[in-house]
């Protein structure tokens, strides 16, 4: 199909949705230089996606094709410039890989009661919050498919536009596809469970094949865990927080969703211990509480953290108005900060939030030999196939994992 075809319906379909002038402004002009590019390089005005991926990559030295969050958002609407023409190309719609806020997806009356319907659902099923968030916006995102495929009839879709749905997924990173097929299946089983659907569709839509393995992947070191550390300034109240979130991470493999919902009342000093309900799974979690990490926590609560603010939050932030982190913050970006002040590289294959933390206490407690059921249980893991074993998380196999921190061995007190 020739480009200038290709533009011609996504514009149609860019003003009808809402889309600023501003940002059709932006795509017209990098689809001009995209037809220069075609002209000067094959002598034809014919669109394929390896030839706009070819443009990105000689016009900004762009090679991902993913959209996946390791690359910056400038160069994700770059990238949205190529995938919108080769989406229209492929399947004549207006796919939504990258929503903005303000270009929201505007549903049909009768698709906005059923999306309401299955977002009041997911509430109350005690999902997380980020899949409470995922599983809503791939499902408005389908009913947007079908809207623009002119399937007005809920009852009427069937597997061939469910297939073909997934087939938007395309040149998506393996686990955002992963991710949006379980968001779709989940979507399509409410419609069924609600006799909305009389076929279980979802029953028939199959998850790619994936490689696994039951090592436990690891991004660090115990030596570049140390030399992260190091490159905190204790000395400072931001610094002393952000080293207590580290270590109740990398030490205690605690999420970072349940490091910013600690309240005072979590921790037992007496008996150096730390209890709480976890963010993910709503299930109970105590463990024991080293040293290391309880004086961290400590040093934060006398010396660091704000005291004029009344919250019952152990870490919040220190810029006014000073409230506890929000639900949709992940602290990514404290990792990478002392990720570039300790000189350790950010590579495309290489995690580096909050989350790679949680892998590398992990991976230490299978270092030093800790049996994989214990680490399950520390990490408050539910896994089917050792459900039934019952094993009491023992401080001596945390401690065989801890860096080589020094703090004085003293009985923990905030008074």
């Amino acid at each position: 199909m020739k480009l200038e075809q290709i533009i011609q319906g996504l514009e149609k379909l860019l003003i009808k949705n809402n889309y600023s002038p501003q940002t059709i402004k932006f795509y017209k002009r990098e689809w001009k230089k995209l037809e220069l590019f075609l002209i000067d390089n094959y002598s034809s005005t014919e669109f394929s996606l390896d030839k706009g991926l070819a443009y990105l990559e000689k016009q900004y030295g762009i090679v991902s094709k993913y959209i996946d969050g390791t690359i910056s958002q400038q160069r994700v609407q770059l990238l949205r410039v190529i995938h919108l023409l080769s989406d229209y190309q492929l399947h004549g719609v207006l796919t939504r890989r990258y929503t903005a806020s303000r270009n929201q997806i505007h549903l049909s009356d009768e698709y906005a009661v059923i999306f309401n319907e299955f977002l009041n659902y997911l509430k109350k099923n005690e999902l997380s919050y980020s899949t409470i968030k995922h599983y809503s916006h791939i499902s408005k995102v389908f009913l947007d498919y079908l809207s623009q495929k002119q399937v007005t009839d809920i009852f009427t879709i069937d597997l061939a536009i469910c297939n073909s749905f997934i087939k938007t997924f395309s040149n998506f990173s393996f686990k955002t596809v992963e991710q949006n097929i379980c968001g779709l299946r989940y979507f399509l089983r409410y419609l069924h469970f609600k006799n909305k659907l009389t076929v279980d569709l979802a029953s028939k839509i199959h998850m790619p094949a994936i490689s696994k393995t039951r090592s436990i992947p690891s991004v660090w070191t115990a030596e570049e865990l140390t030399q992260l550390l190091k490159a905190i300034d204790r000395n400072s109240p931001l610094g002393k927080r952000d080293y207590a979130m580290i270590l109740l991470a990398c030490i205690l493999g605690i999420r970072s969703s349940d490091i910013k919902n600690l309240k005072f009342d979590n921790f037992d000093w007496e008996n150096k211990r730390i209890s709480f309900i976890q963010h993910k799974t709503k299930k109970p979690l105590s463990l024991p509480l080293p040293n290391e990490v309880g004086w961290a926590v400590i040093d934060y609560i006398r010396n660091g953290r704000p005291t004029f603010y009344d919250t019952h939050y152990i870490f919040i932030k220190h810029m006014p108005p000073f409230d506890p982190f929000s639900e949709g913050n992940h602290l990514n970006d404290i990792i990478r900060r002392y990720m570039n002040k300790a000189k350790i590289p950010v590579t495309k294959n290489r995690h580096s939030g909050f989350h790679s933390m949680r892998h590398a206490a992990a991976s230490l407690l299978l270092e030093a030999g800790t049996p994989l059921p214990i680490i399950t249980e520390i990490l408050g893991h539910s896994n089917p196939d050792i459900t039934s074993i019952y094993l009491k998380t023992d401080i001596s196999k945390l401690k065989e994992c801890v860096l080589p921190l020094s703090f004085d061995d003293e009985t923990f007190n905030i008074q």
